[in-house]
């Protein structure tokens, strides 16, 4: 066989790519998918929470020294590199958290499903016309505000 017979199979317009799909909602077809926004979110902060996790461990686990362990320190507390980081990893825990307890509700208790229906082309989720969307736009503002707040307590050292 040729390299011109094998032809690749034509992608669907409801089957976009990797990138399209996973890590880029924002270039989704579908308008108005807050819960793939919630999705790829949820992902990476849940990635940025393991890096921090490990940095932590790494950093905690070499110093056993005490003198050593408050020149680390201190140098931590007055980099602003690291309080952005700070920052950084306090939205992603915000929102991993809460979002997580919008999916405890969604997947155990069932809240915000909506009721069963028959698929028809397009085919929109129920889960998007119900209470489901409310939670995710929820979701999405408190976590903005602790966000802020947040980045007052650590570049300030007050919150009002």
């Amino acid at each position: 066989m040729s390299e011109k017979s094998k032809k690749e199979p034509p992608k669907l317009r409801n089957m976009p790519g990797f990138w399209a799909a996973s890590l880029n909602p924002w270039l989704l077809k579908i308008k108005n998918n807050p819960e793939r926004v919630a999705f790829v979110l949820h992902r990476v902060t849940g990635a940025i929470i393991i890096f921090y996790l490990l940095a932590h461990i790494i950093v905690t686990s070499y110093t056993t020294n005490p003198a050593k362990w408050t020149e680390i320190m201190s140098s931590f507390s007055t980099s602003w590199v690291n309080k952005i980081g700070e920052w950084i990893v306090a939205g992603a825990v915000f929102y991993h958290g809460l979002n997580g307890i919008r999916l405890l509700c969604v997947e155990f208790c069932a809240i915000g499903i909506g009721r069963p229906e028959k698929p028809k082309p397009p085919y929109i989720p129920p889960s998007l016309r119900s209470g489901q969307r409310t939670a995710i736009y929820v979701v999405f503002v408190l976590s903005f505000i602790a966000w802020i707040l947040a980045g007052i307590l650590i570049f300030t050292g007050k919150i009002f």
